[in-house]
């Protein structure tokens, strides 16, 4: 049993086995918080001496009553057996976020899909009238856009997805009154050059009237800062508040990549950051991979640094499968700015 959060470390469930919910978010529903994302069971990167050549096994479903002890629920949505399918195997299936909408009383759960190619990926949605019975309903392209990492939020009575037009820019945009389709208002933000500065993952959250997102920069698996913004004009402005995670030495979000920041029901104030260390062997002297990247596309910046690509090769077997989870408080300045502070181990009832 366990009685603490303790980021980074392995995270066993009630069968003593991993949790795998990677890119993962929580809810809280029916007496009951659930946690929800991508089974990396077996994907495994290089490390096995031959590519694994599949990116996910589906999407796991884990249930708790204190956060912190997870049963495991078998799966939120089972891999698809038909190649070219949205849910197969060796297709990109990342980030799964899920809205309950009081209007049809179903829920509705988004998912970045697509083959190959993440720059050309598309949304994939479900919809059940439970969380072990979702049914895929359809998969499309967001256009004029592509689909990226991406949160949905519900503000002013409407639905929203925000999510990353590959390396392009950030989208928000209005769904539809069911929420498994797009509406037609829309609008574009931190357009931002290249890789590494282009912003994905956005974690978005309210706190005291404002809206923010956390985001990350764009390096693939390799770790980079966080940056928040206050998004309180969700169509307008976009203001960045600046670096999140306070004394980060290695300049890499504590090793981690956020993925949702989840309001506790109970607690007055405590937001938890929910993210990913996705690498777990990576190199103590593993270069600034934030100037690495941008050395790779913007070779003309005197702040990148040129490493050859088949060095870049050897800093991780990227093996998924022993990626762990980070997940921390996040506090807030005397401004009401968002920050989060490194902690070895932490508990809920540390807070009000």
């Amino acid at each position: 049993m366990y009685g603490s959060f303790r980021p980074g470390k392995f995270w066993y469930d009630n069968k003593a086995k991993l949790i795998q919910a990677h890119g993962g978010a929580i809810i809280y529903d029916q007496g009951k918080f659930w946690l929800y994302g991508e089974n990396k069971e077996g994907i495994t990167g290089t490390s096995t001496g031959e590519l694994c050549e599949y990116r996910h096994h589906g999407l796991r479903l884990y249930s708790s009553t204190d956060l912190y002890n997870w049963k495991n629920e078998g799966f939120l949505f089972k891999e698809m057996k038909k190649e070219g399918t949205a849910f197969h195997k060796s297709h990109i299936v990342d980030r799964p976020h899920i809205l309950f909408n009081k209007k049809t009383q179903m829920y509705v759960m988004w998912t970045k899909t697509g083959y190959k190619d993440f720059n050309k990926c598309k949304f994939s949605v479900c919809v059940g009238k439970d969380l072990k019975h979702m049914k895929f309903l359809r998969e499309f392209s967001p256009e004029p856009h592509n689909a990226g990492d991406f949160d949905l939020f519900e503000a002013d009575g409407k639905a929203y997805v925000i999510f990353e037009n590959p390396h392009i820019d950030m989208i928000v945009r209005e769904l539809t009154d069911d929420y498994t389709g797009l509406a037609e208002k829309w609008s574009s933000h931190l357009t931002l050059g290249t890789p590494p500065n282009i912003r994905e993952a956005p974690c978005y959250f309210e706190r005291n009237g404002r809206r923010f997102i956390l985001t990350s920069g764009t390096t693939s698996y390799f770790a980079n800062p966080t940056i928040a913004y206050d998004i309180t004009d969700i169509h307008g402005e976009w203001k960045e508040i600046g670096l999140t995670c306070k004394n980060d030495k290695t300049n890499d979000s504590y090793r981690c990549q956020f993925s949702k920041v989840f309001k506790h029901p109970f607690k007055k104030d405590l937001y938890i950051a929910v993210g990913d260390r996705w690498l777990n062997d990576t190199p103590v002297d593993l270069p600034d991979m934030t100037k690495v990247f941008l050395g790779d596309f913007s070779p003309e910046d005197p702040n990148g640094v040129h490493v050859d690509w088949q060095v870049q090769k050897t800093f991780t077997d990227r093996d998924t499968s022993m990626a762990t989870y980070v997940w921390l408080p996040i506090m807030f300045d005397k401004k009401g700015n968002p920050y989060i502070e490194w902690k070895t181990i932490w508990k809920t009832e540390d807070f009000e």
